[in-house]
């Protein structure tokens, strides 16, 4: 085995400095585990010399399935987006925190049935004759939550209809912002304002997020915040409260569809949801849950996160036979001439759907490229301003860490950080509570009686 001299005395084998170069590479990546490897080239501005060096960063890739690390931060990213829209922060005022806001959950309408599990855990249990394909209606199983590869899957694949689901999964986005359109007209209109005198007076901002249910179809998670005529730093007329914007918002999502490019009709489901936010602790809750589905994919599985490039690459994949199906109505659907501005054939291993998986109005809160800005000045906040750097070139030489231990590594390191980061959070709970609970016990000490005898709790220096 070939040796190299290390320190004074020492000998280092090349497989122990291999190990070394991937151990940095992984910290320098911060555990990512599929790495974009770069050549680069550094020019000395005086001399013209030229230093060539192969270094890997991060993928930054948001989906879990492919990258855990790198995910994890775009999660994290996700949910100070979101909160800062409903608590402010990230520089928003502090102010829209007292603003009215709802969180609303809206889903697709059905397109035949399918396994599901019901409030008593049970599926279908109920007495009906077959379908018209010889396929019973009915299923009296009580399916596994987690592993059960029926749930979502129709209980007849040929009533089901697919070429519809489709179409809706395509359309969701354009639906969702015309329900937001709808939503800001009623509004003035519950008040006998046109648009232009409601703009005068306040304005809708919101977030959304799209999660693709097991069946198949794209629903969607939002939170809608009104503000004053200035945006988040003024004030909305008192005659807006979260009452309305509720019972608005309720109204404008039973009352909107679009067409799609076939004359289809594309509406939302019966089932909806919308809820107000009237506490610090309801804003984060609704915030966890917006950045929960931010990183996920169509099946959580790697089956569908690539796009196609043919319909046999969509018969191979590893995902459930409905999935597997839906992906290749919606490549079949992408040879129609009336659809070819929904560029379905793009979207297949989306199944359809063609917008951003998160999207927000201008107005809402912080952007994604302002969290990485900032992340990246406080990655160089110790660097003088006066400090000339140097010419780069970089070339792109391929993917991941050429070893299967590096693989491991950020396997390792990724699974280390989350667990110290949970561990952290859960501390920082835990202090708040003492916090809370030693400040609670001075308030009752301090409203006992003067010829009552008392013991005072002085909160712990790591309380405070």
């Amino acid at each position: 085995m070939p040796c190299e001299l290390g320190e004074p005395g020492e000998w280092i084998s090349e497989e122990v400095r291999e190990h070394h170069r991937l151990a940095r590479d992984v910290l320098n990546t911060g555990g990512c585990a599929n790495p974009v490897q770069l050549r680069t080239i550094r020019v000395d501005k005086e001399t013209g010399e030229q230093k060539v060096r192969d270094l890997r960063i991060a993928c930054k890739d948001r989906r879990a399935a492919l990258c855990p690390a790198c995910s994890a931060r775009y999660k994290a990213d996700a949910w100070f987006l979101a909160t800062s829209g409903t608590l402010g922060g990230k520089g928003l005022p502090s102010d829209v925190a007292t603003h009215p806001k709802v969180f609303a959950t809206l889903t697709a309408p059905s397109f035949g049935a399918v396994h599901t599990i019901r409030d008593d855990g049970r599926c279908h249990p109920r007495r009906t004759p077959p379908c018209e394909h010889a396929m019973p209606t009915a299923c009296h199983r009580r399916h596994a939550a987690d592993d059960d590869e029926a749930l979502g899957s129709p209980l007849c694949e040929w009533c089901f209809d697919y070429d519809a689901a489709v179409l809706w999964n395509a359309m969701a986005s354009r639906l969702w912002h015309r329900t937001v359109d709808r939503l800001r007209r009623r509004l003035g209109a519950s008040q006998g304002l046109s648009q232009a005198a409601f703009r005068a007076q306040a304005q809708v901002h919101q977030l959304r997020v799209a999660e693709t249910q097991r069946r198949g179809l794209v629903h969607i998670h939002a939170i809608v915040r009104a503000d004053g005529p200035e945006g988040p730093g003024s004030d909305p007329p008192a005659w807006l409260t979260s009452e309305l914007l509720a019972l608005e918002l309720r109204a404008a999502a039973t009352t909107t569809s679009i067409l799609a490019p076939d004359r289809t009709k594309v509406r939302w489901g019966d089932q909806l949801d919308v809820a107000e936010i009237p506490s610090v602790e309801d804003a984060g809750r609704a915030a966890g849950y917006i950045a929960k589905y931010a990183t996920k994919t169509v099946d959580g599985s790697f089956g569908l996160v690539q796009a196609f490039r043919t319909r046999d690459a969509i018969l191979r994949a590893t995902t459930t036979s409905h999935l597997r199906r839906f992906a290749l109505a919606v490549w079949d659907l992408g040879q129609r001439d009336e659809l070819e501005d929904l560029r379905l054939r793009e979207h297949a291993h989306t199944l359809g759907f063609a917008g951003h998986l998160i999207t927000k109005s201008r107005g809402y809160s912080t952007t994604f490229a302002a969290l990485r800005g900032a992340r990246a000045l406080f990655a160089i906040r110790d660097i003088p301003d006066d400090v000339e750097f140097p010419l780069y070139a970089f070339g792109y030489l391929g993917r991941g860490y050429g070893h299967p231990e590096g693989e491991r590594m950020a396997e390792f390191w990724s699974a280390f950080v989350a667990e110290d980061r949970k561990e952290r959070r859960q501390q920082r709970l835990a202090d708040q509570e003492a916090q809370a609970s030693s400040e609670g016990s001075l308030e009752t000490e301090r409203k006992k009686p003067d010829n009552q005898e008392r013991e005072v709790h002085l909160p712990s220096p790591r309380a405070l």
